[in-house]
């Protein structure tokens, strides 16, 4: 029975103004997330991001049809990462591939030499290296190019993309704000939310997709796993939609997905596992899960060379070259994963990457000291390992075809769950050490902040100036749609906010024990607004079983 049947009609409601606060909360959350994304795709130039040229041809093909694509000439030498797909598209968006070419590896190049496109005209042929990847992220995306000539295109391809990208993060938050008993998982993704996330994101890319996919399933798939109450059918729909989403967004999906449930599963408390089994929908849910990872295994099967290139770095035939290189480039990964956009040459300044060495290294320590269950630690050990190995283990076996391609973003939908773990296994609850864990998170929030604005005012400043301009003016070489200087008191305006969500999250909860009623009841609602308004934005578990 629901509680509206318990308790008279909804304006009667005790619980009824929270669950209109949680409504108004979580839109004001979401609506600011998909801000911050617009912010990054109006900011920078178009074809800024990595690939983003192989990426807007490939989601114009989707949205016109051209699926499976047919192949250019063979490749012949390591000036292309494989054999290009051939797309049939407007002369206008077939002319947007070389946007880049006067500014991109160049980092004191501003994005002035940019030329103007053409205007639309009959279908050419434009080439495409991401043809062989799933067409879903795409199909998502690319619709806009049927409506926009390609000077208006591209940026509603951006603005759709970081739309998608900031509901799926929100949907994260909420799943993680809904773990009882532990109020960390903000605090957690606050951490993995990294600049480069929100930048791939709001960019025509499949890596932001794929980040902010994985960001949701990490928070279903721990939620089941760590929540003390029942296991909700939310949640686990939740892991089964976001899951599905990740596995069918780029090649490396499914190995992502199958990683996090290995690491959930080890994290699980014993008898867990027996609870998600016993779960009335729990048959269902693995027959939805099944038929979404049958739809990706068979296009990867029928489309299995994502980079094509065969025995072009004689180099590195030795593998022991390979993993010598490989460690070489850790800090590289790592700054990768933190904050390097454009095309690898507009890097966040020194400031962002500190913050996040210390907000991060902070969490982990905590984790590995804290006295909780070992399961969990030894689950967080074993993310770590895997995060750290995965260069390694992906790279090894196809250096002498590939070369070294990997980049820190790569890992970042695995990575994610790093801090969203170690925060919920140090958690923010009424043990002794509660309040000074509480504290620590709140001092965490605006040390990301400061990281967040620093972040994007360096990549605005790349292309406004080239880094080696000036680092403050009021006449720019080029502007964004938004500016350079506004831009950036816009982007600070929505991460303050944000930031300012997350504190109030971690405002004292009231310890006092009171007795049971409908009065004590009240009160407890009372002591954190933002908790009780995100369980009464879901039925309880009770009503949803």
């Amino acid at each position: 029975m629901s509680r509206s049947h318990t308790t008279g009609p909804a304006t009667d409601d005790p619980a009824g103004t929270p669950a209109r606060r949680a409504r108004v909360v979580w839109s004001a959350v979401a609506a600011l997330l998909v801000a911050l994304g617009w912010c990054w795709s109006l900011a920078t130039p178009m074809m800024s991001s990595p690939d983003e040229p192989s990426h807007v041809v490939r989601a114009a093909g989707v949205a016109r049809g051209q699926v499976s694509l047919p192949t250019a000439d063979a490749l012949v030498d390591t000036a292309e990462p494989g054999v290009a797909g051939l797309v049939r598209l407007p002369s206008d968006y077939a002319a947007s591939v070389t946007l880049p070419n006067c500014f991109a590896f160049q980092p004191d190049q501003p994005a002035s030499c940019q030329q103007d496109l053409p205007e639309p005209g009959a279908p050419v042929d434009a080439r495409t290296y991401a043809g062989q990847y799933p067409p879903l992220y795409y199909a998502l995306v690319g619709w806009p190019s049927l409506l926009l000539p390609a000077s208006g295109g591209l940026v509603a391809m951006r603005l759709v993309s970081a739309l998608l990208t900031g509901l799926l993060v929100t949907w994260g938050l909420y799943r993680l704000h809904r773990v009882e008993g532990n109020r960390a998982g903000v605090w957690g993704a606050a951490v993995a939310l990294t600049p480069m996330c929100f930048f791939l994101g709001a960019t025509v890319n499949p890596a932001g997709f794929e980040i902010s996919a994985a960001f949701a399933f990490w928070a279903a798939c721990l939620a089941v796993v760590l929540g003390r109450g029942p296991v909700t059918t939310g949640a686990l729909v939740q892991a089964v939609v976001a899951g599905a989403l990740l596995v069918n967004t780029r090649s490396t999906g499914p190995v992502w997905a199958l990683a996090i449930v290995v690491v959930a599963l080890v994290a699980a408390p014993a008898g867990r596992w027996r609870d998600i089994v016993a779960h009335p929908r729990f048959r269902w849910l693995v027959a939805a899960t099944a038929a979404a990872s049958a739809v990706a295994v068979g296009w990867l099967v029928t489309h299995p060379a994502v980079v094509t290139t065969k025995d072009l770095h004689p180099g590195f035939a030795d593998p022991r070259t390979v993993a010598l290189s490989v460690v070489g480039k850790g800090s590289e990964y790592l700054l990768n994963m933190i904050g390097d956009y454009g095309w690898l040459d507009a890097p966040s300044p020194p400031v962002t990457f500190v913050a996040w060495y210390a907000m991060a290294g902070a969490v982990l320590l905590l984790a590995f000291a804290a006295a909780r269950p070992t399961r969990r630690r030894v689950a967080l050990l074993l993310l770590v390992l895997g995060v750290a190995g995965a260069p390694l283990a992906l790279q090894v076996p196809t250096a002498v075809d590939t070369g070294l391609i990997w980049q820190g973003r790569y890992a970042l939908p695995v990575a994610v769950g790093v801090p969203l773990l170690a925060a919920l296994v140090v958690g923010v609850d009424r043990r002794p050490e509660g309040e000074l864990l509480r504290r620590v998170a709140r001092g965490a929030l605006p040390v990301v902040l400061v990281g967040h604005v620093a972040a994007f005012y360096w990549a605005s400043r790349r292309y406004a100036e080239g880094l080696e301009g000036d680092v403050l003016t009021f006449h720019p070489d080029w502007t964004s749609p938004i500016g350079y200087l506004t831009g950036t008191a816009l982007y600070a305006a929505v991460v303050g906010a944000l930031t300012w969500l997350a504190w109030r999250s971690y405002r004292p909860v009231d310890d006092t024990p009171a007795a049971p009623g409908p009065a004590s009841a009240a009160a407890r609602r009372s002591t954190s607004d933002a908790a009780t308004a995100a369980a009464a934005a879901e039925p309880a578990p009770a009503t949803t079983d």
